[in-house]
């Protein structure tokens, strides 16, 4: 079963962990083995913690038989902004409904802050993910990661009312 979830502090390294794994493997089909493999190995940011809490970050979970949570995935938004800042999802899960169950529910959450639109900067490998869930392209760009490198990225958004 599919649990969606606020995440918690003692979720903060499975959830970084996660994010590697997918970075790691992911993006390879549309950036540089060299690019996925700086971003991948990026370190956790000493606040991470801290933005997953304010941020509201919700997770999703499987919990199997014998009561065992696996960490399938998670995402946050930024209501202040009206950005979907961070959606990522197990690759060992990918194509199977859990990253559109953690997007329904932050596009949810962002409707109840009554946001009237939601944007984001995405991957190349995740542009048509967000455009199945309605999102438009606005134009393409790049994002600077903060250890210097840049990645190509493409900026969407969706109206939400």
């Amino acid at each position: 079963m599919i649990n969606i979830r606020a995440a918690t502090i003692a979720d903060t390294c499975n959830i970084w962990a996660l994010r590697t794994k997918a970075i790691g493997q992911a993006c390879l089909s549309h950036y540089p083995k060299e690019v996925v493999k700086q971003w991948a190995a990026s370190p956790m940011p000493s606040n991470f913690a801290e933005i997953l809490i304010s941020l509201h970050a919700i997770v999703a979970e499987d919990i199997g038989d014998n009561k065992q949570r696996t960490l399938l995935g998670f995402g946050f938004i930024d209501k202040e902004q009206g950005r979907l800042e961070s959606l990522f999802v197990d690759p060992n899960t990918s194509r199977k409904g859990v990253g559109r169950l953690i997007a329904t529910a932050l596009i949810s959450n962002a409707q109840q802050a009554n946001l009237t639109h939601l944007q984001l900067s995405s991957t190349l490998n995740a542009v048509a993910f967000y455009q199945s869930l309605g999102f438009d392209i606005l134009k393409q760009s790049s994002w600077q990661h903060p250890s210097g490198f840049e990645l190509a990225s493409v900026s969407m958004s969706k109206q939400l009312v």
